[in-house]
């Protein structure tokens, strides 16, 4: 994947993300319809999650594609490439760990210790990357 390709794909999705999650904080409010509660409730907080994670699937990784970026200045297309592969990676990896914080927040089983091994599943995945 080029690093082009990879900055307006993110700047896009990070546009659309943003602006559907605002859209949802707006418009579907899960007391809205109070004869089918149950499904609303549903729709809207599974809309907002998607929309939530997109939005920082890409917010996290062009910040750590642009980290990665001021460390070197004279830097390759093919350097680049590898570095936009790396920071959507991360990026992943940090989006999905917020979003399990998250829902298991909204369970009410969210404990320090429970936030931490899932904080730790995620490092362990990641460094199994960095191990390959």
């Amino acid at each position: 994947m080029s690093y082009r390709f990879f900055l307006w794909g993110m700047r896009i999705l990070a546009v659309v993300s943003f602006s559907l999650m605002l859209l949802t904080l707006i418009f579907l409010s899960p007391y809205s319809d109070p004869y089918s509660f149950r499904q609303s409730i549903s729709i809207n907080i599974l809309i907002f999650e998607i929309s939530l994670f997109f939005s920082l699937l890409a917010g996290f990784s062009l910040l750590l594609f642009w980290i990665r970026t001021l460390k070197l200045k004279s830097l390759r297309s093919k350097e680049l490439s590898v570095f936009a592969g790396i920071s959507f990676r991360q990026g992943f990896l940090l989006a999905l760990a917020v979003l399990i914080l998250l829902i298991m927040q909204s369970f009410q089983i969210l404990i320090w210790w429970d936030g931490l091994l899932a904080i730790g599943a995620v490092i362990m995945v990641e460094l199994y990357f960095l191990a390959r």
